[in-house]
């Protein structure tokens, strides 16, 4: 199944391409397209690797083939071969590409544009080679691309390397947003898919290794898209009153973009997911469509994006989000905590109903002065508010189950706050190659305004007595932060050439905590709590000068030396101690070491302990945890040591990638614990040395894809160890946590009429101590999913998802399972499946909850939280297609 091979005799062809002009000049990244004779749909396609070479598998014997290669400012070379029985394999001779000046964008026949063309710095995918159905969203048609990743999480890689960005036409989609132009652009609209080096990222840090070189993924429209609307409405509704409902319309012009959407549901989607509303992608959503994810969620939201292009050529885009959450969680909670012969075991069951209310506006201006200056404009505004009602009772007990403490805790809050960020930069290329200046000033302003109402009550069981707290606590934070950098590269030589690179900010950030207790006279609160309030007033500047020299030893070694000088001098100054001065000076060296696709890099850096944890007074609203903070901390000084080994094959779409860092911290900073006889913990942060972790993995992914059939299979591992440091009751020690987590996965497309998703990946996780006062702790879980789509008979879809989750832990004594199974079916009708029907099931077994555990110094969480739980839901989604006309009228507008 993974070859395709046929019943009937299959052969291949292979050769060597070479420049006409220079027959040792081998020409790699060419792309070679097989059609059959008289048929216009590609049969195969395959690149040369580097060295030119390439060779095509699984064609049929006794059958003529029409063979065309394209490169990158080469000719177009065309040729008719036939494979026989008696030879299979077919060996062309040396073919000699003709070098041409003009672009592969010039050649006019359009049934044979290559599925890929690789140019010096960009791969760019003719989407019409790569066939999706009628339905189907940007995401499916990345999935079908050769390299080309997407993660469960939304992300995409590309390579290996990971996108940052999407753009339609060279213009910014919702800020570049990768879920909100996967989920809801369609395919069918899409001309090609370029994928590049962000160049913005190469600006500012033109030293960057090519392993952490950020791509950005630019979608071509298609001609008569210039002048059209596309779009989409949908609605439904199922049992205990749950709906979903939305829409989205996109307007097009030649210079001009405009997209707006809203949705509101209560159903525990976050946002716009064109794949949870059909079932027609090629992939399901993760967990939090899987029954629901955690607690119950009514979310809904609207946007605005515009993209202008002026008669001046100045690209102008403005983007406008507005959501809103409400969710109510019930979580119960366990702690086991380990000290000495004894433990400390909590139990904490809690409900939090929470409102959030978002409002973001983002825009961007870039324009060229020239050919040689580009100006790029930043600015950005969030708003935002919630509102949180928490209600909690926590028990603790030793280890033979007496009962400690027993406390009740409710907390009202309220969050205001507003941000503001701009960034105005300029990069100038002279007229020297490789000379080149980016400079950049950043400007960065927020206040967060919170009021807690916090009332506490606790029970000790030995001696008796109960502690109450009613209290408010009014904290305002307020960060400014203005930042000016520069960087400047300068060639000596083509060996040798040297980047320098500056920066200074200021920043002025104030941290006020007000406590007052309720009056019992009036039960207003308006009794100040002196020792439960201090301001905390920072300001002062940093800065960073250095440089790194870029030296070629050869086409294939590079090594990079560098260093830094940075500075601090801030004053920190309290309304009830003496002020602080943080006047430090660190000199930072670096070291980069390329071979070809082995990049190594040694960095060092250094970080000022954060204005909360200086700020000296107690957090109390947690009654059986305090947690205070230290104005005498130190910064803290990391050396960064990793590496990088990706390669791409294009000749058998085969990559892998080992990767790993190292670091080690001086002034690290961790918590001091201690626990009182009434099972309080007074939580302190404290300097130490020698903390550190590492991480490291290696990956491979290979992809078998012809005209009609993808299958990918990938194989993962990573690991990671951490030396960490526990205090508790002044008894320290080391500790050594590590995991391992092998994982696997397979996707298989059999002409979209069969899908299947499959993957399955372990975590073993344990942490160990250097003093035996802290017993050892250990646990692993097993997770499977499994997904399937089947598109038969014409029109419907059915589709099924399930996944298991099996906790294997130590703390609790026994085996959880979690077991979620969604079903649903979809039907397609109207022209071009412009309509879709659709029921689903969800948590069909009906899991009841979500769970998760994880270790973090002496002690093992094992959480649970609420879930929808098994519902039914009916929806329609009607497609809006107007394409290459007018947008007007109501036949127009609706495509009919």
């Amino acid at each position: 199944m993974t070859t395709f091979t046929f019943a009937q005799k299959t052969g291949s062809i292979s050769g060597v391409l070479l420049d006409s002009a220079d027959h040792k000049q081998t020409v790699g990244y060419a792309t070679i397209s097989v059609f059959k004779v008289g048929d216009s749909v590609m049969t195969m396609y395959k690149l040369s690797d580097d060295k030119g070479v390439f060779k095509l598998n699984n064609l049929q014997t006794g059958v003529r083939y029409r063979i065309i290669i394209n490169a990158w400012h080469y000719a177009v070379i065309r040729k008719e071969v036939s494979l026989s029985t008696a030879t299979p394999d077919l060996k062309l001779d040396n073919i000699l590409m003709v070098s041409k000046s003009t672009d592969l964008d010039e050649v006019k026949i359009v049934g044979e544009r290559p599925p890929i063309v690789v140019r010096k710095d960009t791969i760019e995918f003719n989407a019409a080679s790569f066939k999706t159905l009628p339905a189907a969203v940007l995401e499916d048609l990345l999935k079908k691309l050769p390299g080309v990743t997407l993660n469960a999480d939304g992300s995409i890689n590309v390579n290996g390397k990971k996108v940052n960005k999407i753009l339609v036409d060279g213009k910014e989609f919702f800020g570049g947003d990768l879920e909100t132009a996967t989920k809801n652009l369609p395919a069918n609209i899409i001309d090609k898919v370029q994928v590049t080096d962000d160049k913005e990222a190469r600006q500012r840090d033109p030293n960057m290794i090519p392993a952490d070189i950020p791509q950005v993924i630019n979608l071509k429209l298609k001609k008569n898209i210039k002048q059209g609307a596309f779009g989409r409405v949908y609605g439904g509704g199922g049992d205990n009153e749950l709906y979903e409902a939305g829409g989205i319309i996109n307007v097009f012009r030649e210079t001009t973009q405009l997209t707006a959407f809203g949705y509101r549901n209560n159903v525990n989607k976050s946002g716009f997911n064109n794949r949870d509303l059909q079932g027609n992608g090629s992939g399901f959503a993760t967990n939090a469509s899987l029954g629901g994810g955690t607690g119950l969620q009514t979310s809904g939201g609207a946007g605005l994006n515009f993209n202008v292009r002026t008669k001046n050529k100045v690209n102008i885009n403005g983007n406008y989000l507005y959501g809103m959450s409400d969710n109510f969680k019930e979580q119960l909670a366990h702690e086991d905590q380990s000290i000495g012969d004894d433990k400390l075991l909590t139990r904490n069951e809690s409900t939090n109903s929470r409102q959030n209310y978002t409002h973001n506006i983002r825009g961007a201006i870039d324009f060229n002065t020239d050919s040689t200056l580009t100006i790029y404009i930043r600015p950005s505004i969030s708003i935002g508010n919630s509102n949180n009602f928490y209600s909690a009772n926590k028990q603790l007990r030793n280890k033979s189950n007496e009962l400690i403490n027993n406390a009740d805790n409710t907390a009202l809050s309220n969050d205001d706050n507003i941000s503001y960020y701009n960034s105005a930069s300029l990069n100038k290329v002279f007229k020297k190659e490789g000379r080149s200046l980016y400079t950049s000033l950043n400007i960065s302003k927020s206040t967060n305004l919170n009021n807690n109402f916090n009332t506490t009550e606790s029970t000790i069981s030995v001696p008796p007595s109960t502690v109450s707290i009613d209290q408010l606590r009014d904290n305002s934070i307020r960060n400014f932060n203005t930042e000016l950098y520069a960087n400047y590269n300068e060639p000596f030589s083509k060996m040798i050439s040297m980047t320098l690179r500056g920066s200074m900010s200021y920043v002025a950030n104030e941290n006020a905590l007000t406590t007052f207790f309720r009056n019992p006279l009036d039960q207003n609160y308006d009794i100040a709590v002196p020792n439960l309030s201090e301001t905390v007033k920072q300001s002062g500047i940093r800065s960073s000068a250095g440089g790194v020299l870029i030296i070629k030893l050869n086409n294939n070694l590079q090594l990079q030396p560098g260093i830094t000088v940075n500075t601090i001098d801030l004053n920190n100054t309290f309304s009830n101690l003496q002020d602080i001065r943080q006047n430090y000076t660190f000199l930072i060296p670096e070291l980069g070491f390329r071979y070809k696709s082995l990049s190594i890099q040694y960095r060092s850096s250094f970080s000022e302990p954060s204005i909360q944890n200086i700020q000296p007074v107690s957090n109390n609203t947690e009654p059986l945890y305090i947690d205070e903070g230290s104005p005498n901390l130190q910064p803290t000084t990391r050396h960064l040591l990793s590496f990088n080994l990706n390669k791409y094959n294009t000749k058998n779409f085969f990559s892998y990638s080992v990767y790993g860092s190292a670091n080690i911290q001086k002034n690290g900073v961790v918590r001091s614990k201690i626990i009182t006889p009434e099972g309080i913990q007074i939580s302190t942060p404290i300097n130490i040395d020698g903390i550190t972790s590492s991480y490291g993995g290696v990956d491979f992914r290979k992809d078998y894809k012809n005209a009609k059939h993808q299958i990918s299979i990938i194989m993962a591992m990573d690991i990671t160890h951490d030396k960490g440091f526990v205090m508790v009751n002044n008894i320290s020690s080391n500790t050594y946590r590590f995991r391992y987590r092998p994982q696997i996965s397979l996707t298989l497309n059999l002409n979209d009429k069969f899908e299947l998703n499959q993957n399955y990946s372990v975590s073993k996780n344990s942490s160990t101590y250097d003093d035996p006062f802290y017993p050892d702790l250990k646990y692993s879980t097993h997770t499977s999913g499994s997904s399937m789509i089947i598109r038969f008979p014409k029109r419907i879809v059915w589709d099924a998802n399930y996944n298991i989750q099996l906790n294997k832990q130590q703390l609790a004594g026994y085996d959880n399972n979690i077991q979620l199974l969604n079903a649903g079916v979809s039907v397609n009708f109207l022209k071009e499946d412009k309509a879709n029907l659709r029921f689903s099931l969800n948590d069909i077994l009906n899991a009841g909850v979500r769970r998760s555990i994880s270790i973090w110094e002496n002690s093992i969480y094992d959480t649970q939280y609420n879930n929808l739980g098994t519902y039914g839901l009916l929806s329609i989604t009607y497609n809006i297609k107007n394409f290459g006309g007018n947008v007007g009228g109501k036949n127009k507008f609706l495509g009919l």
